[in-house]
């Protein structure tokens, strides 16, 4: 454990020291006024089965979602504004027969959420305020024709968060300045340029590019001819453009909306930052008709008080170092109760506590390379050490994350993905298990894919 902290500490402060910093991604100011958007989606599925070759059995069933939600950012100089609210639904019914024996089932679910985080700017320092709310219903029911017993589940649950906070220094938001350098650097190496860009240049055609991204336009179409025009128009002002053919379009084109690297993120953010949350899953099953029932309940109060420091430092145009530190103290109250009853009278019942208090430092670093505007590659490690007592069992606790991943640009059609991640943990009390005993475990895992589109 210890030597993973070092290992944190040591890969940071070599990139901190030996990188040259952009000036350009790190002095970029990401300001729109109010952004809004909204996403609809409803899907459905259908499948049916029949064999006749000895006795007839056919299946079928069915299944389809439906969901929304809206998005709303607004960033100006004393304001930080992000909120979301969705809510989802789904459901599934399924049926087989094979002539003596019919089989049902049936589910359906919903899921609403709600975000929000405002954050107010005074000179340096902020304010910040938000919660997060967030729920489900499940309903399942089998039944089966040979056997008088219909089963019934319903589980649901909801979670409640507040996060409040001071602190000094502001993230912002830079891919538009890192798309704006591709760009110029896409039409000089082009010869596309009756002069360079000065440095104000370069970060108004940034603000451009904001501006052409965050205007409500509802025809698809008419947006991208916004995007281009407004991008078009303010490098023909400069008068910096001494061609524009159909090389000229097809650069814009391809940095505008071909782009598709995460945000990437630039500056220092020192916090103090409390989050008291409330957890609690109901859980009830019935079989028999409603002659054997089961109760669950689980409830989960938490505080966390966390202080420390992230920062976000771009080198270079393709690449980035990131890395914070934090002192944590996490409490947790956790209760389970289960009941089983016959006929309504309770035959036994269970009633479970875990107490758990922890004290610890936690790192992080994460270097990305961006080799193009459609390629990351990123190296992440996480580790965590600190003193514990769960059940008045007191004790040292560590874990630790390390991953690597890959997303890398073959063709606009296709893509190549890859993860790899290693785990470790030791005597970690946050993990609900009732049983606790001091452990660690190592999970490693790895994945491989390539994503055509046709």
């Amino acid at each position: 454990m210890n030597k993973a902290v070092l290992l944190t500490l040591m890969i940071f402060s070599v990139n901190y020291l030996f990188s040259q910093n952009d000036s350009l991604l790190k002095k970029y100011t990401y300001r729109i006024n109010n952004f809004r958007a909204v996403e609809l989606y409803v899907n459905g599925s259908g499948q049916f089965y029949k064999n006749e070759v000895s006795d007839i059995y056919k299946n079928s069933s069915s299944s389809g979602s439906l969901g929304g939600s809206y998005y709303l950012t607004k960033s100006k100089d004393k304001i930080l504004l992000n909120a979301s609210a969705s809510i989802n639904g789904s459901f599934n019914k399924a049926k087989s027969d094979n002539q003596s024996v019919v089989n049902t089932n049936s589910s359906f679910a919903v899921s609403p959420q709600f975000f929000l985080l405002n954050k107010w700017f005074v000179k340096k320092y902020f304010f910040e305020a938000g919660t997060n709310i967030s729920g489900s219903i499940n309903k399942a029911r089998n039944e089966s024709s040979n056997i008088p017993n219909l089963y019934k589940d319903k589980l649901g649950q909801y979670s409640v968060a507040i996060n409040l906070g001071i602190g000094k220094g502001r993230l912002e938001n830079v891919t538009d300045m890192q798309n704006a350098l591709w760009l110029y650097k896409e039409l000089k190496e082009a010869k596309q340029l009756s002069d360079e860009l000065t440095p104000d240049e370069l970060i108004g055609l940034a603000k451009n590019i904001t501006k052409g991204n965050n205007t409500r336009v509802l025809d698809s179409r008419r947006r991208t001819k916004y995007l281009l025009a407004t991008v078009d128009n303010y490098l023909q002002e400069k008068r910096k453009i001494n061609k524009t053919d159909i090389h000229y379009f097809n650069n814009l084109n391809d940095i505008l909306f071909f782009a598709f690297n995460n945000f990437r993120l630039s500056g220092t953010e020192k916090f103090i930052r409390l989050s008291p949350g409330l957890y609690e899953q109901n859980n009830k099953s019935t079989q028999n008709n409603g002659a054997t029932e089961t109760e669950g309940k689980m409830q989960n109060k938490s505080l966390t008080l966390t202080a420390g420091f992230q920062k976000y430092l771009p080198t270079n145009l393709a690449h980035q170092n990131n890395f914070g530190a934090s002192i944590k103290l996490y409490l947790l109250k956790n209760k389970l109760s289960n009941k089983y009853l016959m006929n309504n009278i309770i035959t036994s019942e269970t009633n479970n506590t875990k107490d758990i208090r922890q004290v610890g430092m936690s790192l992080f670093y994460q270097h990305a390379i961006y080799p193009n505007t459609r390629t990351i590659i990123n190296f992440n490690v996480q580790p965590e050490i600190g003193y514990q007592s769960v059940n008045s069992d007191n004790n040292f606790y560590g874990k630790a994350e390390v991953s690597g991943n890959f997303n890398y640009f073959i063709s606009y059609q296709t893509r190549l993905t890859s993860s790899l991640m290693a785990t470790y943990q030791k005597n970690d009390g946050s993990t609900l298990n009732y049983n606790y005993n001091i452990s660690k475990g190592i999970q490693l895992s790895a994945t491989i894919g390539l994503g055509i589109s046709l």
